[in-house]
């Protein structure tokens, strides 16, 4: 064997060139898989995220939907913020201080968030159990007056540490707070001693009805105190009286009814029962009770239009509360009756009742509501807090490795820095917004280069697309016209995947923030230049506050210049072609257009936050293409990217 000839080498060479180029092709098709695999894995994620944003809901309010807190110890319940109404438009009754009502402002969207406040949540959570704070799938609502000049409410109960806690608290030091997790009355510690007996005004009796104007005030219509049949004015029916309210507190037998009862107690009280005000000056020395029976009962035949109008009002704001806390329903109805007052019965023999509440009847009572599932100034969402990494783990990958990642880096970054007017927001928004895009840009390098080879070889595939305009019904030459696109891009290093593997990281990115503006308190609470990132735009701009207009005209116009610009830089390419390849290039374009249209509308019906997040993106975008478009001018896209492109 030693003797033997080296030119035997030149076929053992060959072999091993072989071999060696087999083993190449081998690595080739198993890189394939794996890419393939990867992108089906990347795919079924983005799929996963797209899914749970529609099935797990997330809320613009705080204290409800899908929310991240750094542990469990921090979360926060649903805040509903009240405050003393505005004067009405040309009233002439209403003194300085003086007030009709208590309104719900849902815009305030108050976080109790716990490095400022971390002796309240403590005792919230002794007040209803730590076993039943912060459980998934549970509502809650507790409720804070600010007072004109800003201040919360002072406490009533006297060794409280706060003077003016967030949570209205009372004197035995129970806040007026619950979560719908506690059933028995039992459970829930009422914040007041009692309850104040009051009344209103028979709901099926319409206020206004039973008075006519005059000269010098108005006259009690007698004829509209009384109901009478729709079929025969002779029949009564019932007469106008006065409706009390529920307020034995021995007899709710649930908590959410204690707590309803509670809140319509707090508001009749601030309302009504506060120190100068207009109703205790108008009324003088008599109450509504005292005026209303005199009016009822016909001692009363005439009120002036002062009289009328702080009625009117008292009427419609208890009504209000009462609608508020789901009190205002009865169970006492009167009997159906036919034209001639005969009682009429149903298919099975048992008699029939109207919707007509019996006279005097309770408003409120714990057989007349079921507030089981109707918790008054809940949010519409329950509360899905995460806490931590594994308390995402049921909700999939998704929520584990994608959202709670970035939750977890934006709380980081926001927690330790002041409020400022909503600016440290802005800034966590823009940091999140220059990570994410680094770490998208860092895996779809390959694909962004190749999208951006693509947008200069548009031109070149206008020319394909215009030579074969005559043949639309030829299958034979849409197939050649096909492959020549397709080689196109083959000569050109360019594969479909590219743009497919764009879209499956950027989605799931985007979800993932759109998840975590409206998940993360710190954020959703927050409150720039007079926009709620809570509120969604276009509403808000219907209602009357202007300033939306400049989001809305912000968002879609960085939409459109992110969309555009990337075109507008490669126009140059466009001045040598001919008609035909021009038609052919806006056919191409118009999937596109449509594409632009529908994110466009998309865009403004987002939340507030959502959209300035959405704007920061599109500015990086359009920053990422201009960079783009000077470094394809560059040497170093020459060698690497782009040498010449090739037909």
């Amino acid at each position: 064997m030693q003797n033997r000839s080296k030119n035997f080498d030149y076929f053992k060479s060959n072999q091993n060139d072989n071999k060696s180029k087999k083993n190449k092709d081998i690595r080739k098709k198993a890189w394939l898989i794996i890419k393939i695999i990867l992108y089906v894995l990347l795919f079924a994620l983005t799929l996963t995220g797209c899914v749970q944003t529609i099935v797990v809901k997330s809320s613009n309010l705080t204290g409800s939907g899908t929310e991240f807190y750094t542990s469990r110890n921090q979360i926060a319940p649903k805040v509903a913020t009240f405050e003393r109404a505005n004067k009405p438009k040309n009233d002439n009754i209403l003194q300085k201080g003086e007030f009709y009502e208590l309104n719900n402002l849902p815009e305030a969207n108050y976080h109790l968030a716990y490095k400022n406040y971390k002796d309240v949540l403590v005792d919230l959570q002794k007040q209803v159990g730590e076993q039943n704070y912060g459980l998934s799938g549970v509502k809650t609502s507790s409720i804070q007056y600010v007072l004109p000049n800003g201040d919360f409410i002072e406490t009533q109960y006297k060794q409280d540490s706060i003077k003016n806690p967030p949570i209205i608290r009372g004197e035995n030091g129970n806040y007026l707070f619950t979560t719908s997790h506690l059933i028995n009355a039992s459970d829930y510690n009422s914040i007041y001693d009692n309850w104040t007996a009051f009344s209103v005004l028979d709901p099926d009796f319409q206020f206004a009805n039973l008075f006519t104007k005059n000269e010098e005030g108005y006259v009690v219509n007698k004829d509209a105190l009384i109901m009478k049949h729709p079929e025969n004015k002779e029949l009564s029916l019932k007469n106008a009286t006065l409706f009390s309210v529920f307020n034995n507190r021995d007899g709710y037998k649930t908590a959410s009814g204690k707590y309803a009862r509670d809140v319509l107690e707090f508001l009749y009280r601030e309302t009504f029962l506060v120190q100068n005000n207009v109703y205790q000056r108008t009324f003088a020395n008599e109450s509504y009770e005292s005026i209303m029976t005199k009016i009822l009962n016909g001692d009363i035949q005439k009120i002036s239009t002062q009289q009328y109008e702080v009625l009117s009002n008292y009427d419609r704001v208890v009504k209000k509360y009462l609608n508020q806390t789901n009190l205002d329903k009865t169970i006492s109805k009167l009997p159906l009756l036919d034209k001639n007052g005969v009682n009429k019965y149903d298919k099975k023999g048992d008699l029939a009742f109207s919707q007509l509440s019996s006279e005097k009847s309770v408003l409120g009572s714990p057989f007349s509501v079921d507030l089981n599932n109707n918790l008054p100034f809940a949010a519409s969402e329950v509360q899905i807090p995460f806490y931590s990494f594994n308390s995402t783990l049921s909700y999939g990958p998704f929520f584990s490795f994608v959202i709670y990642p970035i939750a977890a880096l934006t709380i980081a970054i926001r927690n330790p820095l002041p409020v400022a007017a909503g600016w440290s927001t802005i800034l966590v928004i823009l940091i999140a917004v220059v990570v994410t895009r680094l770490i998208s840009l860092a895996i779809t390098w390959k694909a962004t280069m190749s999208q951006t080879m693509q947008e200069e070889l548009r031109v070149k595939k206008a020319k394909i697309d215009a030579k074969y305009a005559e043949y639309k019904g030829n299958k034979e030459m849409r197939m050649r016209q096909q492959q020549e696109v397709s080689e196109l891009y083959k000569k050109n290093g360019i594969s479909p995947m590219d743009s497919i593997l764009s879209l499956i990281i950027s989605i799931p990115i985007f979800i993932a923030m759109w998840r975590v503006i409206q998940s993360v308190p710190e954020l959703k609470s927050t409150t720039w230049l007079g926009l709620d990132f809570a509120a969604t735009s276009y509403k808000r701009l219907f209602a009357g506050e202007w300033w939306y207009l400049f989001l809305l005209l912000f968002t879609a116009g960085s939409q459109l210049l992110s969309m555009l610009v990337p075109r507008f830089l490669n126009k140059r390419n466009t001045k040598h072609m001919t008609i035909e390849q021009k038609q052919a290039m806006k056919k191409n374009d118009k999937t596109q257009w449509i594409m632009m249209i529908v994110f466009l509308f998309i865009t403004l019906i987002f939340s507030a936050g959502v959209q300035i997040y959405w704007v920061a993106t599109n500015l990086w975008s359009i920053a990422q293409s201009i960079a783009i478009h000077h470094l394809r001018k560059t040497k170093f896209f020459q060698k690497k990217y782009n040498k010449k492109i090739r037909t």
